[in-house]
C-alpha cells in the first residue's frame, strides 16, 4: 500500500530518519535480497536506481516517472544525488543534478511560469549520499538531506538566471536547433545528454534532423555552491558581480553592462577613467584592468564560477591575428586510453568531450597598437563549443588515443591536422613527465583549440563591440 505524505514537513521529517544511516541499514534482510538480485540483473550502472529505491522501500510510494511530483500531494520531488569527499575532508558533489526529459514536443507551448519543469520541481527534497567506489548502492551513507524551494530558498539573480536559461533552451528548440543544444548553451540550468546509448535521438518539432534526448539539469559546480551554502554553511571565497547591482540582470547582462563604458578604449584610457594607479609591470596586468572594470578584489567570481565559465584575457596582434591557443587540463596517458567518447550505460563522457560539452568562457578581447604600447578593449563575448564541430573534435582525441595505445608520441594530433584541435606539451618544462601505458615517461600534453579556431570565433561572434 502506498504511503501518502500531506505536507512538506512530513517528506523532511521522514527523510532526516534516514541521516548517517545507508538504504540497507533501514530495510528488511529479506528486501535487501531482492534488491541485490535486482542489482546483480542490472549491474551497478542502473541511473537513478537509488532514487527508486529509496522511494519504494524507505518512503513507500510508488516509484515512477509522471508529470506530478514524486510526493504529489505534498508537491515536492525527491533526488537523491552522490557527493564524494575533496580535499580537506569537504563534500562536493559527484556530478550534475538531472531532472526529467525534456519533451521537445510540448516544451515549445509552455512558459515559464506554467512550465511542466517547475510544476514538477518547484520544491525538491535533495538528499546526498558519499558515493565510494565499488560500493554496494544499499551501503552508500545518507550524508545530507534539504527541502529546496526553487523560487524562495535562493537567490533573486539566480531564479531569475534559471529562467532565462529554461527559455533559452526552449527558444533554441522553437529555432529547430536541438540537435545543437549544448550544456555550455547556458550557465546555472542546463540541457544534458541522456540516452540509453549514442545512437538514440528523438524527433524535434521544428526540423527533420533528430536530436539526442536531453533532460534539464542543474550543472555540477551550481551543485557545489548549494552545497556549500545551502548545507554546510559556508560562505563563498568569491567576488560576486551583482554586489552594487540595482536591478535583476542576467549574468550576460551583467558583465556586459559593466564593460560597456570601456569598449574602444586604450588600457590607459580605462584606468584612468577608475582613478586606478595600476602599473603595466603589475603580475597579471591584463587581468588585473579586468578586474578594476569588473569592482572586484579576488580572481574567483561567483556568478562565473557557479556556472563553469571560464574568464579568459585575449590579446590579438595590430594586425587582428591571434597567436595563443586555448588549453585544457593536462591529461593523464594511461587514464586517458581507459576513457570512451561517451559510454552508453553511465551517460558519461571522455574527459575531453565534458569539457567541450559543458564549458563555456567569457573572452575579454585586447588588442595591441602598431605605435604604441597600449592596448585597447575591442569586445566582450560569452562563447561555448559549438555541437556542429563535436565529430571533428571526436576525431582528434580519437587520434590522440590511437597515438599512445602504439607509443606513437611524436605523431600526437598537430595544429595542422584539423582546424579545430591539436594536442601539445602543457607542464612545467620538459622535465614535467608523467608515465606512459608503455612504463615510459612523456612530457604532460593537453589538447588544445587552435588559436585560428577561436580567431574565427571571435570574429563571427556578434557581441559587445
Amino acid at each position: 500500500m502506498t504511503k501518502i505524505y500531506q505536507t512538506k514537513e512530513q517528506v523532511l521529517e521522514k527523510a532526516e530518519t534516514i541521516l548517517q544511516k545507508s538504504l540497507r541499514g533501514v530495510i528488511s534482510k529479506e528486501i535487501a535480497e531482492t534488491i541485490e538480485n535486482q542489482i546483480g540483473e542490472y549491474g551497478m550502472k542502473r541511473k537513478g536506481f537509488l532514487g527508486d529505491l529509496t522511494e519504494k522501500y524507505f518512503f513507500e510510494i510508488n516509484p515512477g516517472n509522471i508529470s506530478e511530483p514524486d510526493f504529489t500531494i505534498a508537491s515536492v520531488e525527491l533526488k537523491t544525488t552522490p557527493l564524494k569527499k575533496h580535499a580537506k575532508s569537504k563534500f562536493v558533489s559527484k556530478e550534475r543534478l538531472v531532472f526529467s526529459m525534456i519533451n521537445y514536443d510540448s516544451v515549445v507551448g509552455e512558459t515559464w511560469e506554467l512550465s511542466s519543469f517547475l510544476k514538477k520541481n518547484k520544491t525538491l527534497l535533495l538528499m546526498f549520499y558519499l558515493w565510494i567506489e565499488n560500493q554496494s548502492i544499499l551501503d552508500y551513507e545518507f550524508k545530507f538531506v534539504h527541502l529546496l524551494n526553487l523560487l524562495e530558498d535562493i537567490s533573486s539573480e539566480d531564479v531569475f538566471q534559471i529562467q532565462k536559461d529554461w527559455e533559452y533552451i526552449v527558444a533554441k528548440i522553437k529555432r529547430g536547433e536541438a540537435h545543437l543544444l549544448s550544456e555550455g548553451d547556458t550557465y546555472y540550468l542546463g540541457a544534458c545528454t541522456k540516452a540509453a546509448n549514442s545512437r538514440v535521438v528523438r524527433d524535434q518539432p521544428m526540423n527533420r534532423t533528430p536530436a539526442k534526448p536531453r533532460a534539464f539539469s542543474f550543472k555540477q559546480q551550481y551543485i557545489n555552491y548549494l552545497i556549500q551554502t545551502k548545507l554546510l554553511g559556508e560562505k563563498t571565497n568569491t567576488d560576486s558581480i551583482f554586489k552594487k547591482q540595482r536591478r535583476i540582470e542576467t549574468i550576460e547582462d551583467a558583465i556586459k553592462e559593466k564593460f560597456a563604458p570601456f569598449i574602444g578604449k586604450t588600457d590607459r584610457e580605462i584606468l584612468t577613467k577608475l582613478n586606478s594607479n595600476l602599473g603595466k609591470k603589475s603580475k597579471s596586468y591584463k587581468r588585473l584592468v579586468v578586474n578594476r572594470i569588473l569592482d572586484i578584489n579576488s580572481s574567483n567570481i561567483e556568478e562565473l564560477e557557479k556556472a563553469n565559465i571560464t574568464l579568459r584575457v585575449i590579446t590579438l596582434e595590430s594586425t587582428g591575428t591571434l597567436k595563443e591557443s586555448i588549453s585544457f587540463p593536462a591529461f593523464d596517458y594511461k587514464d586517458l586510453v581507459t576513457q570512451v567518447w561517451y559510454d552508453d550505460e553511465e551517460e558519461t563522457m571522455a574527459d575531453f568531450h565534458l569539457q567541450l560539452e559543458t564549458k563555456k568562457f567569457l573572452f575579454v578581447v585586447f588588442q595591441k597598437q602598431e605605435s604604441s604600447d597600449d592596448i585597447i578593449l575591442r569586445k566582450t563575448m560569452f562563447w561555448n563549443f559549438p555541437m556542429k564541430d563535436i565529430g571533428e573534435a571526436e576525431n582528434v582525441w580519437q587520434k590522440t588515443i590511437n597515438c599512445i595505445n602504439e607509443g606513437r608520441y611524436d605523431e600526437l594530433p598537430k595544429m595542422s591536422d584539423s582546424y579545430i584541435a591539436h594536442v601539445r606539451p602543457h607542464g612545467k618544462d620538459s622535465t614535467d613527465t608523467i608515465e606512459t601505458p608503455q612504463k615510459t615517461q612523456e612530457m604532460k600534453r593537453c589538447f588544445w583549440l587552435n588559436a585560428k579556431y577561436i580567431q574565427q570565433a571571435i570574429e563571427n561572434k556578434k557581441d559587445q563591440g
